[in-house]
């Protein structure tokens, strides 16, 4: 099976429940948390005290930095959602038609304003139109107690907060910036086994693809995991863009490691053994490098030894190189090009590796560091256009849903609007709002399901808050071990979630099968109908990822062959938007494959463009080669403008694009030049370039033909 078919045939991967011990502490936490907030509503007499358990679910994060950034704000958009409610109360509740107009509007700037944000700010900004909504309908049907309904409902909230909170930064606390330190060095350590695959010639195509799927995940756990240890350390604050240029890093890392692999899938079928002779060695002294760097724990803990390792590799790989390059006029050109090309790569994929241990230095090493200039931040993760589209169906969503509970009088429609708004959440930064808000759903119904055998088996047999407690903690430790794994994070948080929510609804235990039955099918009902309404209904990130693509194609890899800016600042530009959309990918998808590949394929492509830019201006580089190279430079990227303009033929365009790279490398193929001399060798260097851009029209030909998006 070739590289391509394996990656088109890839498998999604799903993780075991984690059985560790740091999970079972989270697991057992969270469920004294929420036994806490339970007691705590009890004593107070609130109305409604499963909004308290259900709360310290909703917030349930192994690391004490994500529990007081979620927690953080969603104090903030608690509050100002339930002041909002009050307000909309106050001006429509005798006027039913503009209150759910205005309930509805105001859910459509919120999930504009969500969609616009990142990470917990977003999650802040939708929790406080969720709770608008909730005081906003209930305080309708009894204005005069709107007060006391919306006191009742943001105190409960606030109390599943703060046990949540506490029970996270006391109990056993893991703090994110640990998490962060350890997550670097692992995903280092995952990286360097990664470059010794695609360097090792028998990896198998099928473990290669997994090994880059394990790394994407890596990456995006870490890029999470910077974003909220900003509210545990002062030095996680200062050093974010260090961060961040980690993240790039990383990203470009994996980039250079699936083309080297592509380029020896391809240099074992052309069977050069002069060649192979000396690049077979040189390249099995790396992969032993990076074998034995990934292979050692705490891999990050002397970065000078790992830096000085990763040196003397790439200054072997350099003296590789030039015996290579002097063999130039005495074997066949296109097998060694092919070699300096993967020589080259090579090197550079020991050189990223270095600049991340530059950057675990400037960023997550102990100890102050100073404070650097604030970076521009880079797009938020959805565009204007994308973010109105989900604020005007979040609208839509609540319109009909509340024209149906009015059209019906159905005595359940708050619970049913409930449950349809939770799923609303599902539709932001996520492509597929149907796939994790399915598992949701009928998680929830487990928890239901659960909650109703636990009321009719076990609650008549027990009696006193303590006994409730014991058997709470015991049901819920399950769930708490789904929620404190990340595949399975969702559905965790609503199996348990359900579970405490339904079963303790007041102090006085009742044996309501007939409401316990209505209020949880109502429930579901709202949530699979606005489910039903999200599918027909779709915004995804296709227009996002258009117009990155618009930008790589039609003004970043022009940029770079015509030799401006420098290519380092081409890479990062395409790695950010690559970057941006990397959560929003499902990798078992083809057309999300397609676009993570072809975006790391063009950042590589930069590179390689840029050295073929500098190439052709080289005083060894013979006069022909010199305009063979310019001439393809020049039409190349004239070509791939024309490719990026609205209504083009892109097949035909990119089919002349490969002929004058084709045509380029016809010529410097058939230069008859002195062997080993300056002017041999800067050709091959040349052609090691264009065989790499050529590489291009193959391998990530659906990206550059577009297929992952919509006109």
């Amino acid at each position: 099976m070739s590289v391509a078919e394996a990656e088109r045939r890839g498998a999604a991967f799903r993780f075991p429940i984690d059985l560790g011990w740091r999970n079972f502490v989270f697991a057992l936490r969270t469920a004294l948390a929420a036994v806490t907030a339970l007691a705590i509503a009890y004593w107070l007499e609130l109305s409604d005290p499963q909004w308290a358990t259900l709360t310290v679910y909703l917030l349930a994060q192994p690391t004490a930095g994500a529990a007081v950034a979620k927690g953080a704000w969603r104090t903030v958009g608690t509050v100002c959602g339930a002041l909002v409610g009050l307000v909309v109360v106050g001006m429509f509740s005798q006027a039913p038609e503009l209150l759910v107009a205005a309930i509805a509007l105001l859910i459509g700037l919120v999930f504009y304003a969500g969609a616009r944000v990142r990470n917990y700010t977003s999650y802040g900004v939708l929790i406080g139109g969720y709770t608008m909504l909730l005081i906003g309908f209930e305080g309708s049907s009894d204005p005069l107690n709107a007060w006391s309904i919306a006191l009742d409902r943001t105190s409960e909230i606030l109390i599943g907060i703060a046990c949540i909170t506490a029970a996270s930064v006391i109990v056993l606390p893991r703090y994110a910036g640990d998490v962060l330190r350890a997550s670097l060095a692992g995903t280092f350590s995952g990286l360097s086994r990664y470059g010794a695959a695609a360097l090792r010639p028998s990896t198998p195509a099928a473990r290669f693809i997994a090994q880059r799927r394990r790394m994407v995940e890596q990456v995006v756990t870490f890029d999470a995991l910077r974003s909220y240890t900003v509210f545990e350390a002062p030095e996680m604050r200062a050093n974010d863009e260090a961060l961040r240029k980690t993240t790039r890093e990383f990203l470009r890392v994996l980039a250079i490691a699936r083309g080297l692999f592509f380029r020896l899938e391809d240099f074992r079928e052309e069977g050069a053994d002069t060649v192979l002779a000396r690049l077979s060695p040189a390249l099995a002294a790396t992969v032993a490098t990076l074998e034995r760097i990934a292979a050692e724990s705490g891999t990050l803990d002397d970065p000078g030894r790992i830096e000085g390792e990763l040196s003397a590799a790439g200054a072997a790989l350099d003296a590789a190189s030039a015996e290579l390059e002097a063999m130039a006029g005495t074997v066949p050109f296109e097998p060694l090009a092919n070699a300096v090309l993967v020589v080259r790569r090579a090197t550079d994929l020991l050189h990223q590796l270095s600049l991340v241990i530059c950057s675990e230095a400037a960023s997550v090493r102990a100890g102050p560091s100073p404070a650097q200039p604030r970076a521009v931040e880079p797009a938020p993760p959805q565009g204007h256009r994308e973010a109105v589209l989900l604020g005007l169906r979040a609208a839509f969503v609540i319109a009909v849903v509340s024209l149906f509970w009015t059209a019906t009088g159905w005595s359940q429609g708050f619970t049913a609007m409930s449950g349809a708004a939770i799923m609303l959440f599902f539709g932001v930064n996520q492509d597929n709002a149907i796939r994790g808000g399915r598992s949701f759903m009928l998680w929830a119904a487990a928890g239901i399901a659960v909650a109703y055998l636990g009321m009719m088996m076990v609650l008549p047999r027990i009696e006193g808050f303590e006994a409730l407690a014991l058997f709470l903690v015991v049901a819920l430790l399950p769930a708490g071990l789904m929620a404190g794994t990340p595949a399975y994070a969702w559905p965790g948080i609503a199996f348990g979630g359900f579970i405490i929510s339904e079963l303790g609804t007041s102090n006085l235990f009742t044996q309501d099968v007939s409401g316990f039955v209505n209020g949880g099918a109502a429930i579901l009902l709202g949530m699979a109908g606005s489910l039903v309404l999200l599918g027909v209904l779709p915004v995804t990130s296709r227009a996002t990822r258009a117009r990155a693509w618009n930008v790589i194609v039609g003004r970043l890899l022009p940029e770079a062959a015509r030799g401006a800016p420098p290519e380092r600042t081409i890479v990062a530009e395409i790695l950010a938007m690559v970057g941006v959309l990397l959560p929003r990918l499902a990798l078992d998808l083809q057309d999300d494959e397609d676009f993570l590949r072809g975006g790391l394929g063009a950042a590589s492509a930069s590179v390689e463009l840029g050295r073929l830019s500098r190439a052709g201006q080289e005083r060894t580089m013979p006069p022909a080669a010199a305009h063979a190279i310019a001439e393809c430079l020049t039409r190349f990227a004239a070509l791939l403008e024309d490719v990026a303009r609205p209504g083009a033929d892109r097949a035909a365009m990119l089919a002349q694009a490969e002929a004058v790279v084709a045509q380029a490398r016809r010529i410097l193929a058939g230069l008859v030049l002195e062997p080993g001399s300056p002017a041999a060798r800067a050709v091959v260097r040349a052609g090691a370039s264009l065989r790499f851009i050529d590489d291009r029209f193959g391998i990530d030909r659906p990206f550059l033909l577009r297929s992952f998006a919509d006109e």
